[in-house]
């Protein structure tokens, strides 16, 4: 499937070339009114990218997030020609797929082989599409057999959730080739944690019920627990991004306290647990800004948001036992990243806890007046790729309600507080203005800025962060 050709805007055989086709899961977000135009045109550029590029853009692997752009921009309503100025302006930044590759072929013998290894990716693609193509109707059961297979489980879940994302946007848009890309994606990356997701590691996370007499400890409660655990003394304050010594110890401090947030294996625990962590993940995308200073919204930590946005597209797919393994891997992830980030303390203002009164379940394109469509369009126009995953992570919480108000704690269990999703994604709109494709020094535009790097829990970050 490699090659180094690029295709023109009139080449709808890329379609068939890929057996690219996206569909909706019922658990995904589409914003009424998408035509068969733009649907069409998303087709037709996500087989391009599927074609042409390889998953990561430099010898970094920092991702490529083309695809990812294009189907949140097109659920959320954009137009063809603005998915083609999308697709324009993220191509310029990709690297060919055929300069990338090599000659293996993977099989059902030897696919473990090769993890880790970029070179294989297309590969992998070759191969994972195969595997679902061949599955037929039952394809997604395909899928989950590798997700959960021992050695690939950690893979999906490394690099700040990527492959995971890209996982979820497959199973959004009912696409094996986007899904297919995804599985390839995993099975070269490198793992990022050492243990925590290893399989004896993560049973034990998995069936530790014990804690606070048996119902666990609240995930505010447990950020806590961190920000004063001896082990968090470890961290400390580096520019490294990926600084391995801060790596080990906050993924000690993940596997110690991620056993003590208990998912039982049933719906209602999966749906009351997971509307927790969104809600704890938008506070750590919006509640970080230390007073005095000004807005700060974090590149790396929006992930933790941005693919839980993806947990229930993963539910409505797999046995509520799954559910429930799934939920709790993505919780470790997120306490990794949040100790990595020196375990930042929450400035919760009266804002970001106020009512969110205009709920995106209301939302249709005749009613004018609601809030979320001019987020929308801004999410559309933006040449940020994370704007517009934002904005729908949020949008899903106002959906959802998910919230978990003080008043519905119990003794011994402490809630997050209620969440204005309508004010984080206006924060967001107002916040961020810069251009993904332009210089780090130019980021600044139209008086916004950039998403914030660096260890945002450190005291050493803000001294250097601008105050008001």
């Amino acid at each position: 499937m490699a090659n180094n050709i690029t295709h023109d805007n009139a080449d709808y055989s890329v379609i068939e070339k890929t057996k690219m086709s996206l569909g909706h899961a019922s658990a995904g977000l589409l914003l009424s009114g998408v035509d068969a135009t733009t649907r069409k045109e998303a087709t037709r550029l996500c087989a391009r990218d599927h074609l042409e590029h390889h998953v990561f853009f430099d010898p970094r692997g920092f991702h490529n997030h083309l695809n990812h752009h294009l189907l949140a921009v097109f659920s959320l309503g954009g137009s063809a020609e603005r998915l083609q100025t999308i697709f324009d302006l993220n191509k310029t930044i990709e690297r060919p797929l055929a300069s990338f590759s090599n000659d293996v072929v993977i099989t059902a013998d030897n696919y473990r082989d090769h993890l880790g290894d970029e070179l294989c990716y297309s590969a992998y693609i070759n191969f994972f599409q195969e595997q679902l193509e061949d599955a037929g109707e039952d394809w997604k059961a395909a899928v989950f057999e590798y997700v959960f297979d021992a050695q690939i489980f950690q893979h999906v879940m490394s690099a700040l959730y990527h492959p995971f994302i890209q996982l979820g946007y497959g199973l959004e848009f009912e696409s094996k080739a986007i899904t297919a890309a995804a599985l390839a994606q995993a099975c070269i990356h490198s793992p990022s944690y050492k243990k925590l997701l290893t399989s004896d590691t993560f049973a034990e996370v998995c069936s530790n019920t014990s804690a606070n007499d048996g119902r666990g400890f609240s995930l505010m409660q447990i950020l806590d627990m961190i920000r004063e655990d001896e082990l968090a003394s470890g961290i400390s304050y580096s520019e490294i991004p990926f600084d391995e010594k801060n790596m080990a110890a906050a993924e000690n401090l993940a596997i110690k306290y991620s056993k003590l947030w208990t998912v039982e294996a049933t719906k209602d625990s999966v749906d009351a647990k997971y509307k927790e962590l969104l809600s704890v993940t938008a506070l750590i995308y919006g509640s970080l800004t230390r007073p005095g200073h000004k807005v700060l919204l974090h590149f790396m930590l929006l992930h933790c948001l941005t693919s839980a946005y993806f947990l229930p597209i993963f539910f409505e797919n797999l046995p509520v036992d799954r559910q429930a393994k799934i939920l709790q891997a993505h919780c470790a992830v997120t306490l990794e990243t949040f100790a990595n980030h020196g375990s930042p303390k929450f400035y919760i203002t009266p804002e970001l806890i106020d009512v969110d009164a205009r709920h995106a379940a209301t939302l249709s394109q005749t009613d004018t007046g609601n809030p979320w469509l001019a987020v929308f369009e801004e999410a559309i126009a933006s040449n940020d790729v994370h704007f517009p995953k934002v904005i729908r992570a949020l949008w899903r919480g106002s959906l959802l309600d998910a919230f978990a108000n003080q008043a519905d704690s119990t003794e011994g269990y402490e809630m997050p507080p209620t969440i204005n999703w309508l004010y984080l994604a206006q924060l967001t709109v107002k916040e961020i203005k810069a251009n993904y494709f332009v210089d780090v020094d130019q980021k600044t535009q139209r008086g916004g800025h950039y998403w914030s790097y660096g260890m945002v829990g450190c005291d050493e970050f803000w001294a250097k962060y601008p105050k008001v």
